[in-house]
């Protein structure tokens, strides 16, 4: 699927990464599934963090590396926050109804998107995190759908 690259940006720290995902959770709508690449420690949970801290949800938010996903109930909406770093299968994503969450009314969150190409492929975002020198991250935003479009002109 072909996505348009809606910006990119670098951040300094995880502060400043955690309130751009803020910006983002709160632009976020119903049905939106949003994919995030990037290597380990890259900084895919703090950006999540962030986007479910805008979208209302509190308590702690880790990554659910050995569960493989957590619904969270934010103030909006209801949220699906996957990990795929140990997915074995996609038929894992099946047996819990993560695809037939897509474009329902959760929206869902995947950390190691790029380990499942059918998610990848069904994405309405895939957020791309390179780490670099220092703490910085350079985030690279894409999106395909209309919904998701309204992402590009995010200010934090």
């Amino acid at each position: 699927m072909r996505r348009t690259r809606l910006h990119t940006l670098r951040t300094t720290s995880d502060a400043e990464t955690e309130r751009y995902g803020a910006a983002l959770g709160a632009r976020i709508t119903r049905g939106l599934a949003v994919c995030l690449t990037g290597p380990l420690g890259a900084g895919k949970t703090v950006l999540v963090r962030g986007i479910c801290r805008g979208m209302g949800v509190t308590g702690d938010i880790v990554s659910p590396t050995f569960i493989l996903m957590e619904m969270m109930r934010g103030s909006r909406m209801e949220v699906a926050h996957i990990d795929l770093y140990r997915l074995e299968h996609e038929r894992e994503l099946e047996e819990i109804g993560v695809f037939d969450m897509l474009g329902g009314d959760t929206v869902v969150l995947a950390e190691w998107g790029d380990r499942s190409p059918a998610l990848l492929e069904s994405a309405d975002v895939v957020i791309h995190i390179e780490p670099g020198a220092d703490g910085d991250r350079s985030i690279t935003v894409e999106a395909d759908t209309a919904a998701a479009m309204q992402l590009g002109d995010v200010a934090w």
